[in-house]
């Protein structure tokens, strides 16, 4: 391909025709016009596109040097290198002085094979250093739309100022923005070149730029099989990709119509909406966002602030100015100007202690609210600035005031009934042990079998008389739990629990679980005393360590399957019991936060499922500790 036009000038026709000739042979990108005086020479360049001019030294009326300056006055980028037969140092000074491009002497074919290396090597540089320039004028050019896409208040004004810039900086003439959607390419913009149908997302060169992800060029789609233009008259085009789901497209009739400056402009482009589309995501994030917190605060029912370092509120949600009584604004104030000195300093103290041990903090505070005495639950995380240091806090608070008084009334009715239960076993002990008395001295005197009856209910009355006080007390304390053997409290609970001798109590297995020990052992207390009451058939009682926690089994009578369900509840027995010891066993349960259902065994008796709040550990690990 002849992509370099050259003007040879010298004042001999021979010798010009010669040297045309042998460039047409060392070159296959070298074409020559001719001519063999400089006003002749000045007629072609006004006329020609010419990429350089070869001239001889000696022309005529005037010398290659003062063509030269001549040429430099119109045409200040056209390389200019002077060929002539007259050489010497004086003139190859003078024309390095003038500012020529090169200089050769005339010779044989070598150098004439010189001369068309020369003419090369100096267009390119002249052509590289042209559009170097172009580039640099352009990407100024570019900086200053990409003000106008940066400061773009929506996506479609984005896409317009892109747009404009393509077609003022760039020069495109036939270009668009175009976005995936629903599995086709639309145009973006009025400005957008919109094709007879919409392609599809694997269509093209459009498709091969958003499938990839990748910049592409292509000097002629004849060329290609990844192009598929929809007008015949395309040929060439570049496509760039801008975020995940938009690609820039530029085409042109003709082929190697864009440059790799064209390319790289674009994508500089490209990377300006992209920018100009990401932020403007971030921004209708943040007031999505925010809208979404600004709701939060003020419609909790929680009380939710922030103060700076000195204890200053930088923010206070609704529901704050409405508990705190106070005139103006409370942003800018601190804790002592809104309340009492005393709680104002147990506030800030607690403030300072969340920023100390730079960690989230849960504590009770008081305040006067409305001229009664409040009690909140807070949480204070503490804030930091760039250099990770504390700045301030961040609150939470939530009145409980109504629950610790709900607290103290409980505290105080637990305290009730366990003076009433303590109260009732003393003054019913008292009598049945008179009762007691009374029978034994009759049965020495009297073999009557009704006494027998009476001490059955004698024994009955004490029974009864253990499971109220021991229900009275189970809510009465904490649970004060260990890391304890299973198997170790149920074998201890058969040696306290009188069973018959014809009941045996079989422990399979082990595990450790973290429980009161004496609460867990009138669990099984309980459960053992159960499997007897509830029939006379019972001869064996299985402990057994599960995956996620005990059973208690046995071969008894069994139960009703709609019985089970109330099993739990005060004063439902199964048996001849006093409808308490389950219930013992159900707050013993709820306590540690465990669970407990009745079912039946494989020999048919009552089953007793509970599942801790963690699976059993192997006993190994109760050593380790």
């Amino acid at each position: 391909m002849r992509d370099v036009q050259v003007l040879c000038v010298d004042d001999e026709q021979s010798l010009l025709d010669l040297t045309e000739t042998f460039l047409d042979r060392e070159s296959d990108r070298i074409s020559v016009v001719t001519a063999t005086t400089a006003d002749d020479a000045l007629d072609v360049l006004a006329e020609t596109d010419v990429d350089c001019v070869v001239s001889d030294y000696d022309l005529e009326h005037r010398t290659g040097l003062a063509f030269l300056k001549t040429v430099r006055e119109n045409h200040a980028d056209v390389p200019f290198i002077l060929f002539t037969g007259k050489g010497s140092e004086a003139v190859a000074a003078d024309a390095i002085s003038a500012g020529v491009t090169d200089y050769l002497q005339k010779g044989g074919r070598e150098q004439y094979a010189l001369l068309a290396n020369r003419v090369e090597n100096a267009v390119d540089a002249a052509r590289a250093e042209r559009e170097l320039e172009r580039t640099r004028e352009k990407t100024a050019q570019l900086h200053g739309h990409a003000a106008d896409i940066a400061g773009a208040s929506s996506r479609d004004a984005v896409v317009d100022a892109a747009l404009s810039a393509a077609d003022d900086i760039l020069e495109f003439h036939v270009y668009g923005l175009y976005e995936a959607v629903d599995g086709r390419f639309e145009p973006l913009g009025a400005a957008s070149y919109e094709p007879d149908s919409l392609p599809a997302l694997d269509d093209g060169v459009l498709g091969k730029t958003y499938q990839r992800g990748e910049s592409f060029r292509v000097d002629d789609v004849t060329e290609t099989t990844d192009a598929a233009p929809d007008q015949s008259s395309f040929r060439s085009a570049v496509s760039v990709p801008v975020g995940d789901d938009v690609v820039f497209q530029a085409i042109a009739a003709e082929p190697n119509a864009f440059t790799t400056s064209d390319l790289e402009l674009t994508e500089l482009l490209a990377t300006h909406v992209e920018q100009a589309f990401e932020r403007l995501d971030r921004e209708r994030e943040y007031e999505r966002t925010t809208e979404q917190l600004q709701a939060v605060l003020d419609n909790t029912t929680a009380i939710v602030y922030i103060k700076d370092r000195d204890g200053r509120y930088e923010l206070a949600n609704e529901r704050f100015r409405e508990v705190v009584d106070v005139d103006g604004e409370l942003v800018g104030r601190t804790d002592w100007e809104i309340q009492d000195d005393e709680f104002a300093a147990e506030v800030r103290a607690n403030d300072r202690r969340a920023m100390e041990e730079e960690r989230a903090i849960e504590v009770e505070e008081d305040a006067y609210r409305n001229g009664q005495r409040r009690t909140y639950y807070s949480v204070k995380v503490p804030l930091f600035d760039e250099d990770g240091d504390p700045k301030g806090v961040c609150g939470i608070s939530s009145d409980i005031t109504e629950l610790k008084e709900r607290e103290r009334e409980l505290e105080q009715e637990r305290n009730r009934l366990d003076e009433f239960a303590s109260v009732v076993a003393h003054d019913l002990r008292g009598p049945l042990s008179v009762a007691e008395g009374y029978r034994e001295l009759l049965a020495a005197d009297l073999d009557d079998p009704r006494l027998d009856e009476i001490a059955d209910a004698h024994d009955r009355m004490t029974e009864l008389i253990d499971d109220v006080l021991s229900l009275a007390r189970e809510g009465d304390h904490d649970v004060d739990a260990h890391d304890i053997s299973i198997a170790g409290v149920a074998s201890s609970a058969q040696s306290a629990v009188d069973l018959p001798e014809d009941v045996a109590v079989e422990v399979e297995g082990d595990g450790v679980v973290n429980a009161d020990p004496s609460r867990l052992r009138r669990v099984f207390e309980n459960c053992f005393r159960n499997a007897v009451d509830h029939g006379d058939s019972t001869s064996r009682i299985r402990v057994a360590v599960t995956e996620d926690g005990f059973v208690v089994a046995d071969d008894g009578d069994g139960l009703p399957a709609d019985a089970r369900e109330d099993l739990f509840e005060y004063g439902v027995s199964d048996g001849d019991g006093t409808g308490i010891g389950l219930a013992v066993v159900r707050e013993i349960v709820q306590a540690h936060d465990w669970s407990v259902r009745c079912t039946e065994s494989a020999d048919g008796g009552a089953r007793f499922e509970f599942t801790t709040a963690e699976p059993p550990r192997p006993p190994a690990t109760l050593q380790e500790n």
